[in-house]
């Protein structure tokens, strides 16, 4: 376990006449958005008796940029993402329930999307509502080839159910005076219907609770008033909408007494011992509760499991039938108690959805949930066995000295105050007195904690499978890893079937980018990554729009004729080609049709141009490859696959200008006679390209063609490489630095103009760079300086264009495609001149 960076929140002076109470809440959610509160200045002088409270979201890749929700006087007790990591709920003293989302899905641009009142009551646990929807992850299915067979559903119903078993999206809340409050979202209209309803039939004084979701749909929540000869109380609570109204039902559960009643009666701090945490490992699991009793200067987790216990019957209620009929009623079972001696800050449970079946012993996964402390102390404790994997200390995990010698901290040294786990659990995101704080768990330098490549691999096609973020995965990966990880990812994707293939291949591309950029030797390999995701991208609804005009299971499609075709011909003219082919075949239906009745194929043409400069870009690099480049496109120049998917896509490319000339693309030639047919000219030698690299991969270029690729550069002009292959990306640049790291947010670190200047280094004489943006996604140019409103990706920095102009149905079925996310998966935010 190690650190990786850390990165100071506050936002007023380190140093003032007074203290100041720095209390934080954080939650992070599955695309890796850390959201968390701070205290700030209101006024704009910086007077410090003008507290403001604010909440504030930063990428996990890019801690030194952070973004605002909302500013308030009223402190904020709770805040948790829903689980798309869409909304953010937010709760303050006053108990006041607000969502938040993205306006636009801008990170950077926030609205309100609802709001609740419970004034009076203290919020203790809060919980976005279950959906129903749980993918197991199981490690003794690591050696299974198959997607849909290692990752299976498993059967949960939603907590909220709608007609047809559709589950409805709120949040549910337990306060100190035993009252569970529900406000459910509706679709439209930003109406948000709340309820509540007491535990028991009178109120209660908690001081401690917790909610975990049932396979039933039903929520049990657990509770405690803090005092340790008091029961632990559980509660089933279910919640049914019946006529746009939501209805409320509690029963009590199984209780328990906890076992410090009896481990500490004869102790010096018997009359203070009280119970300072409870919670479920897992909120999708009720079945291990866990609790802590405390008194100064010592602390103890108890570990409960429920079961169900079997009571014989009586005979005179025992069926004559069966004879051997028995009851079963659920009880707690005391498993272990973790003792310390300092005080609990916190537990960091696991997020990954497992089965608690699986073996062990054979597997050898690690598994587990981490007890921060007062002094300091971190115990990793395995989820299973319970028993301690790792012990370390925040004095020994590199941690800057500024933090215990800050007098705004408390006493005691530095400790973690709350911590939470990453999705997969290969990363700690811990809150310290005025920092944030990311560790790595698997895999650190020191080599304590050990995960092997194989769960990795088992992790990565588990977030990319389920569409979470695999960006704390990569916190498991070292350097010596990436290669062999590679490999492995990519054989099994490769054994998937054609339709799986076909719905992840974006996916996997976009992991394989991730895994190049962790490594300073493997942003070209990244860049190739990015450009692949454009041309599937790009090739999908290229071959999409083509329908045939009958429909018949034995014939195939035209696209299917087309690569057919070009699969058995080595045929290098263009024109000769597609003779044999009816242009009839290759009518666009699906675009909208103009007044006149022929169809509009000018719409088109962006993505066209693109195809056709990237089939520049790799031809004009082929005597720089030959020399020894390892240049961007220098592995997609062997890639069999890739130059035959370009030559069909040139061939489409010619019937459609045949039949509408305008989206044809267009060349700019040095002279009027030179490379008259350049679209011709360009398929003819990824024609000869392509058939010498299915003759063989280590088969030297024919000098012939070296030499007119070489003179390709002067007879057409190749534009700006940047446009295939993206321009200065710093996504990953975290994992190519030494740890630990510490960054202070609106402060670029430096070591980012290292990797924008060694990114991508392009020969000038051939393709110079213009220093004008690009919208990745309507592939168009924008100029150097956009006059339209132009959104950024915070995390390789791509832009588009914020509002689209077309008319077109099948123009604005892609730009959908990313409203919510760049093409790498990374979230849009409004650009510097356009906020």
């Amino acid at each position: 376990m190690e650190l990786v960076y850390s990165v100071d929140y506050r936002s007023l002076p380190k140093t003032s006449d007074f203290l100041l109470e720095d209390k934080t809440v954080c939650s992070l959610s599955c695309k890796n958005i850390l959201a968390f509160s701070r205290q700030s200045s209101g006024s704009k002088d910086g007077c410090h008796f003008e507290i403001v409270h604010e909440v504030c979201v930063f990428d996990l890749d890019r801690p030194w940029e952070e973004f605002r929700i909302t500013a308030e006087p009223v402190p904020v007790v709770y805040m948790r993402w829903d689980p798309s990591g869409s909304r953010l709920l937010i709760v303050n003293a006053e108990g006041t329930f607000t969502v938040w989302v993205m306006e636009n899905y801008l990170i950077n641009q926030w609205q309100e999307f609802g709001k609740t009142e419970l004034p009076g009551e203290e919020v203790l646990v809060l919980a976005w509502l279950h959906s129903g929807i749980q993918v197991l992850f199981n490690p003794d299915k690591q050696n299974v080839v198959a997607y849909n067979e290692k990752y299976q559903r498993s059967k949960f119903c939603p907590t909220v159910s709608l007609f047809g078993n559709k589950p409805m999206d709120g949040w549910m809340a337990v306060t100190s005076s035993g009252m569970v409050t529900v406000g459910l979202l509706q679709e439209q209209g930003q109406k948000v219907i709340s309820a509540k309803e007491c535990l028991a039939p009178g109120y209660l004084r908690l001081t401690q609770a917790d909610i975990a979701f049932m396979a039933s749909g039903d929520v049990m929540v657990a509770a405690s008033d803090g005092t340790v000869g008091s029961a632990v109380q559980c509660f089933i609570v279910s919640v049914k909408m019946e006529n746009n109204t939501c209805h409320i039902a509690s029963a009590p559960g199984a209780s328990f007494f906890l076992r410090s009643l009896t481990d500490y009666s004869s102790r010096e701090h018997q009359n203070q011992l009280h119970v300072s945490k409870i919670c479920f490992l897992n909120r999708e699991n009720s079945d291990v509760l866990l609790a802590c009793c405390a008194a100064p200067g010592q602390s103890c987790v108890e570990v409960w499991h429920l079961l169900e216990q079997t009571m014989p019957l009586h005979r005179m209620f025992q069926s004559a039938t069966n004879p051997e009929l028995a009851y079963k009623m659920p009880k707690w079972m005391h498993k272990a108690s973790i003792q310390h001696n300092a005080n609990l800050t916190d537990i960091a449970r696991p997020k990954l959805p497992m089965n608690r079946s699986y073996n062990i012993e054979t597997t050898s996964f690690l598994s587990y949930f981490a007890c921060t402390y007062r002094d300091g102390v971190i115990k990793i404790i395995h989820r299973q066995s319970y028993q301690v994997l790792y012990t370390s200390s925040m004095d020994t995990l590199d941690l800057m000295s500024s933090l215990t010698t800050d007098h705004h901290h408390h006493a005691g040294g530095p400790h973690l105050i709350s911590c939470v786990q990453t999705n997969t659990g290969c990363g700690l995101v811990g809150q310290s007195q005025g920092s944030l704080c990311v560790f790595r768990v698997f895999n650190s330098r020191e080599g304590s904690l050990q995960l092997s490549a194989g769960f990795v691999v088992q992790m990565l096609e588990y977030t990319m499978f389920v569409g979470y973020d695999f960006w704390d995965v990569l916190l498991a990966v070292r350097q010596g890893m990436v290669e062999g990880l590679r490999q492995h990812v990519n054989e099994n994707f490769q054994k998937q079937t054609p339709s799986i293939q076909e719905m992840l291949r974006i996916r996997v591309l976009r992991l394989r980018m991730a895994l190049c950029s962790i490594i300073p030797s493997g942003r070209p390999r990244s860049a190739e990554c990015r450009a692949l995701l454009t041309l599937f991208s790009i090739t999908f609804v290229l071959r999409s729009i083509v329908r045939p005009k009958s429909v018949a299971a034995q014939e195939k499609s035209p696209m299917e004729k087309l690569s057919a075709l070009c699969s058995m011909s080595s045929e290098t003219d263009l024109d000769a080609l597609i003779k044999s082919l009816d242009p009839d075949d290759f009518i666009v239906e699906s675009i909208k049709r103009e007044k006149g009745g022929q169809a509009s194929l000018h719409i088109l043409q962006p993505f066209i141009q693109w195809v056709a400069d990237f089939v520049l870009h790799l031809l004009s690099i082929v005597p720089l490859v030959q020399n020894g480049n390892n240049m961007p496109g220098a592995a997609l120049l062997r890639d069999v696959g890739v130059l035959a998917m370009l030559r069909d896509m040139l061939a489409v490319i010619r019937i459609w200008g045949n039949v509408s000339p305008a989206c044809s693309p267009t060349f700019s030639t040095t002279t009027p006679s030179t490379c008259h047919d350049c679209l011709g000219h360009i398929f003819k030698l990824l024609s000869r390209l392509g058939q010498m690299r299915k003759d063989g991969a280590s088969v030297e270029l024919e000098e012939g063609l070296v030499d007119e690729c070489a003179s390709l550069p002067s007879k057409v002009l190749v534009p700006d490489f940047h446009y295939s292959y993206g321009h200065d990306s710093c996504s990953f640049a975290v994992f190519t630095q030494p740890p630990a790291l510490r960054f202070t947010f609106g402060t670029e670190p430096d070591f980012l103009y290292a990797v924008r200047k060694g990114y991508l280094e392009y020969p000038s004489e051939v393709a110079p760079d213009t220093r004008q943006k690009h919208d990745i996604v309507r592939h168009i140019q924008l100029g150097v300086r956009p006059s339209r409103a132009v959104r950024e990706c915070i995390r390789c920095g791509a832009c588009s264009l914020l509002h689209g102009t077309t008319t077109s149905v099948l123009l604005k079925s892609w730009e959908k495609r990313f409203v919510v996310g760049c093409l790498c998966g990374g979230h849009w935010k409004l650009g510097a001149g356009d906020s």
